[in-house]
């Protein structure tokens, strides 16, 4: 009864922080020309005085190594003028955008948010978006597998959504089309954990990613790389940008990608091509408008592989089958994924208290794929695994808008930061799915040429038409007090789904028809921190979360949104004057009206299940001296089945591991015989994680490691300036695991073989 009671007590007081952001947003704002603040009260507790301090990355000067420049005892400050869509220096921000939608110090946001910055993807050689996210807290990864063409993540248990520039990328309703970002595209990736639909809409409870685009610079920057390495990869890219004209009006900026690639998997290839074209106009210093596109086209021989779970890990007198082994049909396997975006983010300030921000994007992504895919072992063999042809087809498209309107503002001792918004989603996506037995394959001993039937032979199992239209009205309200910082955010959803089956039965997924429902929701978000003078922050929140379904049971009934709420509390650390972040956090979150497998038809799902996920994270970033820079990580996430159908009540959810660690340090030498070089080196620790979620078994455990050395050739000649390289080694000692278990043992993902690359880079201005 006190838990019900404090949720309705919570509820109405998001309720009413809506109504009172409104009307203030509204009756404040003729004052706003006349309300100015005294300087000491406008300024960040946060803000660094105009000291040198710890933490900021040093070049060398044109003659290090001739005529050795001094180096200062304290570098410059580091991350002074930092944005929350900037870049940073190093490991660790200070800013972000994405909890809050407004540009607000990390310790003032009473929320955990974890932020893999520019630099971290580049010293530890990260490749794709999982690579990038391997030392984050909270983050199970590799869904799908070492070579998978997906990105997968759990966050807290739960599977996360990803977004790019704050607004919600396109996917169908099966998860084949699906975009891929490609990290050299990236000034940050944010991961926003806990729920977060108060400001966002459709969002899972344990968060969701979201992925910073580079954008143009007002200084000119050129760079061009060359990456080569293991299995074959040869890459090249380039980072051009800065002014067009002389007075910094118009900006650009152009980043490129072109990778031919084989695989630790036989027969499969890693081939891609991305361009991001993006342009800034600012005709004055109050209004800035800037276009961010992008393309990519991935076509690859081959397709990521399931290797069954009693020829990867289990015992079997014939061991495991090595990362090398491709259990499909070379010649016929392949996939391509096509991808383009574009949009805008306009930003215009009225004056020093109002301004309005209108984000903007159209973004599509098509799938074609032929594979062979393993079904499970044979009964009663170790060695002959059952496979099925697929075909699939599909296609998914959103148009998203996000309008803003933030005013800065006091009601006598109470600083307010009202945001009111109104966002609109539209999405279809349409799936093509046919498959059929085919012989099965020894796996120890594969002999390939298996004859497969035309594809237009197939069994349909899904045929698909799916929508969303979703118009979101939030608000929020960042109130100060002194040190005190009450974050009210309220948020009303109207959402509706479609979705036309035309497979027939007995295979078709749903039945055949037209499904569709209209939903409402009300979520938000409390949350509290207080901000101590020497740099502490402990924080308390609680939000709640919604995520429409656009699908039907067997019966043909359309499934209402999935909810979930969550509570969390924490602290959060950076020492005054140093440029490191420690955090800790324990959460707990329940999610509602979960799909799961229906126990009379496995084809299809039931809407019954809950999950109660709760667990404790620590990570620290940034650096220990100005030469030591760290990452580390420890995350407990116990996450079971609160309510089941299946009887799976009370077991842990699949694919989620129970323990997880990481630490990365790197050290630079800035001076001295060895200036110029930079040593890094990780440890990953995985723990143990059921495969299915009747827990009827565990996959292993594991620990693995990786390391980089880099070289700014600077240090050694003058006329080098500009020219570094880099090597970088995954997975250093070749460990044999497997990374996860999507449904059962029949759907197991090798890890990632170690890998090794090195880049060749020159920067110039």
């Amino acid at each position: 009864m006190g838990r019900l009671l404090s949720k309705d007590v919570l509820r109405v007081t998001m309720r009413s922080a809506l109504g009172v952001a409104i009307l203030g947003g509204v009756y404040a704002t003729p004052a706003f020309a006349q309300s100015t603040e005294p300087p000491s009260e406008r300024q960040s507790a946060t803000t660094l005085p105009e000291v040198r301090v710890a933490g900021q990355r040093a070049r060398p000067r044109r003659a290090a190594r001739v005529a050795p420049a001094p180096v200062p005892a304290q570098p410059v400050p580091a991350q002074v003028g930092e944005r929350g869509t900037g870049p940073v220096v190093g490991y660790s921000a200070r800013q972000s955008v994405t909890a809050t939608k407004t540009d607000t110090p990390l310790l003032e946001t009473p929320q955990s948010i974890s932020v893999v910055t520019k630099d971290q993807i580049k010293d530890q050689g990260a490749q794709t978006v999982q690579d990038a996210l391997q030392y984050t807290p909270g983050v199970a990864l590799q869904s799908y597998g070492a070579n998978a063409f997906f990105d997968g993540f759990k966050l807290r248990g739960f599977d996360a959504p990803q977004y790019l520039d704050g607004l919600r990328m396109p996917r169908d309703g099966v998860q084949f089309a699906m975009p891929k970002i490609e990290t050299y595209g990236l000034e940050r990736l944010e991961v926003l954990k806990g729920p977060s639909s108060g400001l966002y809409g459709q969002t899972d409870p344990g968060g969701f990613i979201n992925m910073i685009s580079k954008r143009p610079t007002a200084t000119p920057h050129f760079e061009a790389e060359g990456t080569f390495g293991s299995f074959n990869r040869v890459q090249g890219a380039f980072d051009f940008g800065g002014p067009i004209d002389k007075n910094g009006e118009f900006l650009y900026r152009l980043v490129g990608l072109a990778r031919q690639s084989d695989t630790q998997t036989d027969f499969m290839q890693d081939n891609k091509v991305f361009i991001a074209p993006s342009f800034t106009w600012r005709p004055t210093n109050d209004t800035s408008f800037t276009i961010l596109s992008h393309y990519q086209k991935i076509d690859n021989k081959g397709y990521q592989q399931y290797v069954p779970g009693q020829v990867s890990f289990l015992p079997n007198p014939n061991g495991h089958v090595p990362y090398s082994r491709y259990i499909g049909e070379p010649g016929l396997d392949g996939y391509k994924l096509e991808q383009a975006a574009i949009g805008y983010a306009f930003e215009h300030r009225f004056d020093n208290n109002l301004q309005f921000r209108q984000n903007l994007r159209y973004m599509e992504v098509s799938n074609d794929l032929q594979s062979v895919r393993s079904e499970g072992m044979v009964p009663l063999s170790n060695t002959l695994v059952n496979r099925t042809y697929n075909y699939i087809s599909s296609k998914a498209e959103n148009f998203t808008v996000d309008n803003q309107l933030q005013a800065d503002f006091r009601t006598g001792a109470l600083t307010h930061k009202v945001l009111v918004g109104l966002d609109y989603l539209k999405q279809t996506g349409s799936s093509d799915y046919r498959f059929a037995f085919i012989a099965p394959i020894n796996a120890y001993n594969p002999v390939y040429g298996t004859p497969v039937p035309p594809a237009s032979s197939l069994t349909p199992g899904m045929l698909l038409n799916n929508k969303i239209d979703q118009v979101g009205l939030y608000a929020q309200d960042q109130i100060k007090l002194d040190r005190w910082t009450l974050s009210l955010t309220g948020r009303q959803d109207w959402v509706n789904t479609q979705v036309i089956a035309s497979a027939p039965p007995p295979f078709g997924y749903p039945p055949a028809g037209t499904y569709g429902r209209s939903d409402a929701a009300w979520t938000g978000r409390v949350g509290l921190n207080y901000l101590f003078d020497f740099g502490l922050s402990p924080y308390a929140n609680y939000s709640t979360s919604f995520v429409p379904n656009a699908n039907a049971s067997q019966t043909g009934q359309a499934f209402k949104p999935t909810t979930g709420e969550g509570w969390e509390v924490g602290v959060k650390f950076q020492p005054v004057g140093t440029n490191l972040m420690l955090t800790a956090a324990y959460f707990d979150i329940q999610q509602d009206n979960v799909l799961t497998g229906d126990p009379g038809n496995p084809l299809f799902s039931v809407q019954t299940d809950g999950v109660h996920s709760t667990g404790v994270e620590l990570e620290a970033r940034g650096n220990i001296t100005r030469e030591f820079e760290i990452i580390a990580g420890y995350t407990h996430t116990d996450a079971r089945i609160s309510k089941s159908v299946l009887g799976a009540q009370g077991k842990y959810v699949n694919g989620v591991p129970i323990d997880q660690a990481s630490l990365w340090a790197k050290y630079t030498w800035y001076d001295g015989p060895l200036a110029g070089l930079g040593l890094g080196a990780g440890v990953r620790y995985v723990g143990e994680s059921y495969g299915d979620q009747f827990n009827t078994f565990v996959l292993p455990d594991y620990t693995l490691f990786d390391a980089s050395v880099n070289y700014d050739f600077a240090y050694t000649r003058p006329d080098l300036k500009g020219w570094s390289a880099q090597v970088t080694a995954k997975n250093l000692t070749n460990r044999y695991y497997v990374a996860s278990c999507l449904t059962g043992l029949a759907y197991c993902g090798l890890g990632t073989a170690r890998t090794v690359l090195g880049t060749l880079k020159y920067s110039w201005n």
